[in-house]
């Protein structure tokens, strides 16, 4: 099952939370988004739009928000040089700390220091709170179709995903994608410039394989480097949403818990992995249109294929 990210209902908030903790570690170092995904085992730029998405901030804003504040808790509580307080909360020189604190607090870090003014903790308790001002689930799966697929082909680039390891891959064999213009060096494309993003073959070993491509009518013609596969006729639930909905991980965890008891479904030929998750032969899949574009993330509709069995 996929989240974009090669994740299996993943838990979005706790991963946020750790990549919280991480930069409340290590905010006096020189780090970057791309360190913050390593330690949390997404992609920079999935990375990127989830934390957005749960926090309100982006990570370049949320990191400079937090060494201001505990340079201000610095500059209130101790009589530290204010050029070793500069460089102990991660910046890179006294004009630069001097330029972002009188930005955001209104007075340089020496006037701060002789007024010593009352400031609000950052961040906030309520930073990982539902925001529900993005997505009305309910509404959401109202507007369900459902569609019979017969056997049909994909020819793309595929990588193997092991989950115990980070799926960052993903990220990288759609850069790749997007890079070499695999879109161009595809014969017998069905739809025009619609991509998919699928996992499939999952194992109870907490391995997969996710391939980026499009669908053709045969897979006899396959170019040099792509990868083609057949899948098996399956009905499938539709369901359209954004990217930014889809990453939060609530769309798939309403879809699991909620949307298939209530319409009497299950997942066909169901697997359990073993952190738990039930995964199965068919592919979950993603359909980006022809007009969508990573710019249009947070207001372009994808839709989501999920494969169902009617009991």
């Amino acid at each position: 099952m996929i989240i974009t990210e090669g994740g299996i209902d993943l838990d979005y908030k706790d991963i946020i939370k750790k990549a919280v903790e991480f930069i409340h570690r290590q905010y006096n170092d020189p780090i970057t988004i791309y360190d913050v995904a390593n330690h949390v085992y997404l992609s920079p730029s999935y990375l990127a739009t989830v934390f957005r998405t749960l926090t309100g901030y982006t990570m370049k804003n949320y990191m400079l928000r937090y060494r201001l504040y505990r340079t201000a808790m610095e500059l209130k509580n101790n009589d530290k040089r204010i050029v070793d307080i500069t460089y102990e909360n991660g910046f890179c020189s006294q004009q630069a700390l001097t330029k972002s604190f009188s930005q955001f607090y209104g007075i340089s870090p020496a006037q701060f220091r002789r007024m010593n003014p009352k400031i609000d903790p950052f961040p906030s308790e309520n930073l990982l709170m539902e925001r529900g001002t993005f997505m009305d689930l309910k509404k959401m799966f109202d507007n369900v179709k459902f569609v019979k697929k017969d056997d049909f082909f994909v020819v793309g680039l595929e990588t193997d995903i092991d989950y115990n390891r980070g799926t960052g891959n993903i990220g990288t064999l759609w850069d790749q994608w997007y890079g070499e213009k695999s879109i161009e060096k595809i014969p017998d494309q069905i739809y025009d410039n619609v991509r998919y993003g699928m996992t499939h073959s999952e194992t109870e070993n907490d391995t997969g394989k996710y391939i980026a491509g499009v669908e053709v009518s045969a897979i006899a013609n396959i170019p040099a480097g792509f990868t083609g596969r057949k899948f098996k006729a399956c009905e499938y639930a539709v369901i359209d949403c954004t990217l930014v909905e889809l990453g939060t991980g609530e769309v798939i965890q309403y879809f699991l818990k909620t949307f298939l008891k209530e319409q009497n479904l299950s997942q066909p030929d169901a697997i359990t992995m073993s952190h738990g998750v039930k995964s199965h032969s068919f592919p979950w899949f993603e359909v980006y249109g022809k007009n969508w574009t990573w710019e249009k993330r947070e207001t372009e509709l994808i839709q989501i294929y999920a494969p169902i069995s009617r009991v």
